[in-house]
This record gives C-alpha cells, sequence and structure tokens, in this order.
C-alpha cells in the first residue's frame, strides 16, 4: 500500500506490523487530522472483507475512550484514531517487567474497556500485550477488534482457534463455548506476562506451550507480589472458578492500596457530569515526601465512632413513584431528591443533611454517600490535580503524605483523578480518591466514605449507587 488511500488518506509512516497486517500513521486530507491505517496485508479476498467489516463493526459499537475508534473501513484497510503510545509488549521488552501496582493499573483499564466491551455484546479474543496501548495522555487503550465476536448473528465468526497462542483461553483452544471469562483469561495472561516477564505457559517450542496451557498450572510467579493470587486465579482451566469482573476490579483495586497495620478511614470522592458516571485510568505515580501537619477543614474527615453522614438526625428516604430505572436492584428505594437529582439507595438507608450537603447513610451509620453541586470547571483537570497536590502540600494540609496515583479519566469530556493515603495523627491513616471530570458550568460531587475494611466489600454497592445517580440542569 503505497501514496494515498481511497483518495483521501495519505500513508505517511509505517508505525506497526503483524502476522495479518500493518499499521500506518496517516493523514486525513479531507478532514485534516492524522489517523491510524491499519492494512490487511493477505490477499484480498470476502473473508478478509468479512474480517474488517467485523472489526470496524465490533469497535464502532463501543464509545469508551479505552477502545480505539474506528472511522472508516474498505475491502482491506480500517483508518482508526491514532493514539501516540507504546504497546504493553515495546514497554516490557524495552524497559523490562513492571512492578505489581503498575501492572495492576493497567489492568484496571484494560477491565474498563473489556467491561464496555461485554456490556455491547462484544467479545475481544485477542487480548494481548500487542492489543494493548499505553497511551502518552495517560490512558490504557484496548485495539485490535479483528478475532471478535459480535451477538448480532447474522455472519459466520472467526475461527476461536486463532489469535496468539500463549494469550487464549484453554475452552477457545478445545472450542468449547467462550465467553467473558475467556477474555478475562487472557487479561489475566497478559497481566502476568507484564509482571512476570514472560507467558505464564512459556515453553521451548509452541506446541508444549499448547500442551502445558491445557494441563498444566501455570509457572510459579516470581515477581507478581500481592497480584500473584488473582493472576492465578484468573489462569483456572475452569471457567467457572475464575473471578467475575466485578470480582477482578475489587482485587486489582486492593493492590493499588497500600498496605498499614494500623487503621485506616478510606473516602472516595466522585465530581460528576450531569449524566451520571465515568469509569477510570489511572496513571503512573510516584510518592511525594509530606511537609509538616497543619491543619485543614477541606481534608477533614468524621470520626467513624458516629454515623458516618453526622449533621442533622437522618430520616427515611422518600421513594418516587415516576420515571423509576429499570433494573433497579430488590429493595432498592428510588428517590428524586429537592436539591435537584435522583438517585437509588439500598434497603433501610436514611437521609439527612450536613451543612449544604446531602447525605445518604446505611442503617448502621458506617458508609455514606453525600452529595453535593460543585462550580468547579477547568479544561485541564488533571493540571488541576496536580496544583492542588503542590498547593496542598505547601499548606502541610496532608502530613504523612503517600500518592497512590493521578491519571486521566476514561471519559470523553475529559478528568483527571487523585488517590493518596495521609496521616491525621499517629494512630490513623486516611485513603481519599478524588475524581474531577469536565462538565460544563455544572457538576455534581459525590462522596463515598466507608471505614477502610469494608472497602472491598462495598464497590459494588457504590459502583451501582453512582451509576444510577441522574443530576438535573
Amino acid at each position: 500500500m503505497d501514496g494515498d488511500l481511497d483518495g483521501r488518506y495519505r500513508l505517511l509512516e509505517l508505525i506497526g506490523t503483524g502476522g495479518m497486517g500493518r499499521v500506518w500513521r496517516a493523514e486525513d486530507t479531507l478532514l485534516r487530522r492524522t489517523v491510524a491505517v491499519k492494512e490487511m496485508v493477505t490477499p484480498s479476498s470476502p473473508r478478509l472483507a468479512a474480517q474488517a467489516v467485523r472489526e470496524a463493526r465490533a469497535a464502532a459499537r463501543l464509545d469508551h475512550p479505552g477502545v480505539v475508534k474506528v472511522y472508516d473501513v474498505g475491502r482491506s484497510w480500517i483508518v482508526m484514531e491514532y493514539v501516540p503510545s507504546r504497546s504493553l509488549h515495546q514497554v516490557v521488552r524495552d524497559d523490562g517487567p513492571l512492578a505489581p501496582r503498575e501492572a495492576a493499573r493497567i489492568g484496571l483499564g484494560m477491565l474498563a474497556a473489556l467491561r464496555a466491551a461485554h456490556a455491547a455484546g462484544v467479545l475481544h479474543r485477542d487480548v494481548k500485550p500487542d492489543n494493548v496501548l499505553l497511551a502518552a495522555d495517560g490512558r490504557v487503550v484496548l485495539t485490535d477488534f479483528g478475532l471478535a465476536s459480535l451477538d448480532s448473528g447474522g455472519e459466520d465468526g472467526p475461527d476461536p482457534r486463532l489469535g496468539s497462542p500463549s494469550y487464549i483461553a484453554p475452552e477457545r483452544l478445545l472450542e468449547r463455548e467462550a465467553g467473558v471469562p475467556g477474555d478475562l483469561w487472557s487479561l489475566g495472561a497478559t497481566l502476568y506476562s507484564a509482571v512476570e516477564g514472560r507467558a505464564p505457559f512459556a515453553r521451548d517450542d509452541g506446541g508444549t506451550a499448547l500442551r502445558a496451557l491445557l494441563s498444566d498450572p501455570p509457572h510459579r510467579p516470581v515477581r507478581s507480589g500481592r497480584l500473584a493470587g488473582l493472576l492465578l486465579a484468573l489462569l483456572a482451566k475452569d471457567p467457572a472458578d475464575r473471578p467475575t469482573t466485578d470480582e477482578v476490579e475489587t482485587r486489582l483495586r486492593a493492590v493499588l492500596r497500600p498496605k498499614s497495620r494500623r487503621r485506616r478511614v478510606a473516602v472516595a470522592l466522585l465530581l460528576l457530569p450531569l449524566a451520571g458516571a465515568a469509569g477510570v485510568v489511572l496513571a503512573p505515580h510516584r510518592s511525594v515526601p509530606a511537609p509538616a501537619p497543619a491543619p485543614s477543614s477541606f481534608t477533614a474527615l468524621m470520626s467513624y465512632a458516629q454515623d458516618a453522614c453526622g449533621g442533622a438526625a437522618p430520616q427515611p428516604v422518600t421513594a418516587a413513584g415516576d420515571r423509576v430505572p429499570a433494573g433497579l436492584p430488590d429493595g432498592w428505594v428510588w428517590t428524586r431528591d429537592p436539591s435537584g437529582f435522583a438517585l437509588a439507595v439500598p434497603p433501610g438507608w436514611r437521609r439527612s443533611m450536613d451543612g449544604n450537603e446531602v447525605c445518604f447513610s446505611d442503617p448502621g451509620g458506617r458508609r455514606a454517600l453525600r452529595v453535593n453541586v460543585s462550580p468547579v470547571v477547568t479544561r485541564q483537570p488533571l493540571a488541576y490535580w496536580q496544583g492542588r497536590e503542590k498547593a496542598s502540600l505547601a499548606r502541610g494540609d496532608l502530613p504523612g503524605y503517600q500518592r497512590i496515583s493521578m491519571g486521566v479519566l476514561l471519559l470523553k469530556g475529559g478528568g483527571a483523578d487523585w488517590e493518596y493515603t495521609w496521616r491525621p495523627d499517629s494512630r490513623t491513616v486516611r485513603h481519599e480518591r478524588r475524581v474531577l471530570v469536565a462538565a460544563g458550568s455544572r457538576s455534581y460531587l459525590l462522596r463515598w466514605t466507608v471505614a477502610d475494611p469494608d472497602w472491598a466489600a462495598t464497590t459494588g454497592v457504590q459502583r451501582r449507587m453512582v451509576e444510577l445517580f441522574e443530576g438535573t440542569s
């Protein structure tokens, strides 16, 4: 493929090659933007054309920053979003194996993209280090849906045994039904390779490696640290023995949290647009030393000896009878708050006011979701958190500060996340996550509060409450 393509795309530079195609950096001369063009290098045929269309259709179903966007498709080429990046394979090859926490960060980005694909009825079926892009803007991007399976029917999918042998789930090699657990197996194999520096069933030749994949346990992890247990669970031969998507997310986040023997309190602050929640991808991080302590009302957290909401006495939540969303969990109450938003709460949760915040808490007062409207607007959300971090440390607001992560959000409008721990006193470690999402002139501030030992067990409730939250303009 040389020169111009279809009279519109000018090929500029070959940036990648693989067994089934090449990828070019190109210019869209009509829209005057840089794009990536994937060229199928095998001779053109109806099967090749069908594969190109299948890949384009699979990616086109997804509107997610963790999935490469498709702009155009031809008989043997696909025009896609150009993502300045290195693949996970290139990073491990050039820089060496990753630390477990960095692999967990990347795993969360991959999982967010896979969750979006599965929700749209798309199975990727070729998750591997070469198909994970670590973008210059901090995103973790999943690419190459050439072997994807769609639930729409009406077309024959690719041979389930195609793909990279080291990263194909056992049930696919045996031509058995392979659903979401198959993609999660490949996720586990990819993260194993990232931290261990080799595939989990690597052998001297391909045939021996495939037999090991089907019948032997993986190589014993030696570099995976706190990630090892999850990786081994994901690589279970029987799909029924693998953790679910939610369980994988919970365990990846647990790897990101620092271990401490001291009592800890965790708080998540989510600044969300009117449409609701957003996924998060975390960027690489470094610990920053903290100056001497000083008081700060902004970062002060409540004691859990009393109700997590504090403020006025909590009252029963009033159920709304109209426009109740479908799929509400059993027993949950849909309520429209006088402050101008709607949300669902689990059974027995109560409402109270604490200053200008509306607070919803569980019957035991250990979990709470606070809601407020925030005027914060910025076109550079990551720079915003970087500035807040610098200012907080300069003022001494965060004694014992340790950054866990800071990075961009997986959201079209842009956003950033900042997660860290700090020590208000010698006996307590507090854990906070703040997420700022660009949302025009108005946003909602949601703050999830729970004692740290309960954090992992409550992530499902937290996610569901945020997903069901509705703001009004």
